[in-house]
């Protein structure tokens, strides 16, 4: 029990948790055990999914490709007690971000998008551009639609498996890029837990 709670908690959220977040999660999992990890939990859940669903069927064999293994995930609908748990919450999109807000505000403060963080953080956007009031929280508010490319990984729902391949390669590109910082962050979590216990 006390080895669980030494573990640095990831989550990651989209909208059904039938794509995105779970080949997400999938790609973290691979990595930390291709480097030996164990200090980790790693999670999903969605904002507008319904729990014990299957993934879709694209992303189970676009993954299966890649030797990630998502036929054992069911979907989980994002609730306070995930959120709570959390120590650090990786969203797909604007949307997400600010339906996390609406659940519980506080947990901003753990909350990033996956393709900026950790440069950006919601709760402390950088200085405004000319025409927006200082300190308007502008990772929000802003139009996905204006720089989709920058911001936000597409939902490929509906899509071909072109449209899958595309998602599983961005999102691992993502999650090869800031994995130092994942490894950095529970590193630091550990060392304040052997700071505090003695």
């Amino acid at each position: 029990m006390e080895k669980d709670k030494e573990k640095f908690k990831v989550l990651f959220v989209c909208t059904g948790n039938s794509c995105r977040s779970p080949m997400a999660e999938g790609i973290l999992k691979k990595m930390l055990e291709e480097n030996k990890l164990d200090n980790f939990e790693v999670g999903s859940a969605g904002t507008s999914s319904l729990d014990g669903a299957f993934p879709s069927l694209f992303a189970i064999e676009v993954a299966k490709a890649q030797n990630v293994d998502l036929t054992q995930h069911r979907s989980h609908q994002l609730n306070q007690r995930i959120l709570r748990k959390a120590d650090l919450i990786l969203s797909m999109s604007n949307e997400h971000l600010e339906q996390i807000r609406t659940m519980n505000e506080k947990a901003l403060k753990k909350t990033y998008l996956l393709k900026t963080f950790p440069q950006h953080h919601p709760v402390s956007p950088p200085e405004a551009p000319a025409g927006h009031p200082s300190g308007e929280d502008l990772s929000i508010t802003e139009n996905e639609n204006k720089s989709p490319d920058l911001s936000y990984i597409k939902d490929p729902i509906g899509g071909s498996m072109d449209d899958y391949n595309q998602c599983f390669w961005e999102i691992e590109k993502e999650i090869r890029r800031i994995f130092p910082e994942l490894i950095r962050k529970a590193g630091k979590k550990n060392f304040k837990n052997q700071s505090s216990c003695c």
